[in-house]
């Protein structure tokens, strides 16, 4: 056992602490299970993006996702983007913003180092599961396990989240060789592209023909860049990194065969003011089913069937 783990409080709602030597993780299961802390005990450094309210903004269901807490690290699925479903026998019904489960209330036990949580799905049928302990104490492990419970395939997609504090000259790190194509989905810059617009990592050509260099992390800037895309190939090991350039580095790991798609989420400061990435592995890409299908990169929870993967935060 690497590990304890008891009730607390995050905010002013309830929460669940998972606590080793190294780190302190602290979960909020009536608000989409969501990480809302992943904390250095050493140094003190908190990882997860933080709201400056004192009062937990809770999201409800079918509700604005940037309005509410916007933080830490939440589950999206089935759907990153609020859309409507486009086959048969759900064809014309329409996923919330930011999925179903970041905005549900998760059941929850504790058993002895491990925080199990599982929640329904309201508008389709599945159950999503997460068993959560630590495997070493400065390696938390999250394990997923999808049900369909219905007798028909689901599209769907599942992508991490996860709003990582960052600092100018830190160094977003992936397993890709060489110069890689990727895709935007959005840029609050159009100098750098719009959406649908090709870019190469690790540096890419502006529209004015300059170079930027994407894989370091610039100045904070309440006017800079808000942007996101995903590279086009699937990820040929599966980690991604953020190292902190005087710092440790925090690394996300899991199961290539199953989550094999990387989007990067870069916020300059334009976004709440926060200075943050999300590093979103993912089932599916393009942040929603039907674009992840046409673009041959989606997920099937399959009738009657089950879809597990692993999820690991490791600081060193």
């Amino acid at each position: 056992m690497h590990g304890k783990i008891f009730q607390s409080r995050y905010k002013d709602i309830n929460a669940v602490t998972l606590e080793s030597a190294a780190l302190k993780v602290q979960f909020i299961p009536e608000s989409g299970a969501k990480m809302a802390s992943l904390v250095s005990k050493k140094t003190a450094k908190e990882f997860l993006v933080q709201g400056e309210n004192s009062e937990y903004k809770t999201l409800r269901y079918d509700g604005n996702y940037v309005e509410a807490e916007c933080s830490g690290f939440d589950d999206m699925f089935p759907s990153i983007d609020r859309v409507f479903y486009d086959s048969y026998p759900w064809k014309g019904v329409e996923i919330p913003d930011h999925g179903e489960v970041c905005a549900l209330p998760w059941d929850y036990s504790i058993e002895d180092d491990c925080l199990r949580m599982s929640v329904c799905g309201i508008r389709f049928p599945y159950k999503l599961e997460k068993q959560i302990r630590f495997e070493s104490n400065n390696k938390l492990n999250i394990k997923y396990k999808a049900v369909n419970l219905s007798g028909f395939d689901l599209h769907f997609l599942w992508a991490a989240h996860a709003m990582i504090n960052v600092e100018e000259g830190g160094e977003i790190q992936v397993p890709y060789k060489g110069q890689q194509n990727a895709t935007y989905v959005f840029s609050r810059d159009e100098g750098m592209g719009k959406y649908g617009h090709k870019l190469t990592w690790p540096e890419t050509r502006r529209r004015n023909g300059r170079f930027q260099k994407l894989n370091f992390t610039s100045p904070k800037n309440e006017k800079g860049n808000n942007y996101k895309f995903y590279f086009d190939a699937e990820m040929p090991e599966g980690w991604c990194s953020y190292k902190y350039k005087d710092g440790p580095a925090l690394t996300m790991s899991f199961p290539p065969e199953k989550v094999p798609y990387l989007g990067i989420w870069v916020n300059e400061g334009s976004f709440h003011g926060f200075h943050n990435i999300a590093l979103e592995p993912c089932t599916g890409s393009y942040d929603r089913p039907d674009l992840a299908k046409i673009h041959g990169q989606n997920s099937i929870l399959r009738a009657k069937g089950e879809y597990t993967w692993f999820l690991n935060f490791q600081v060193n």
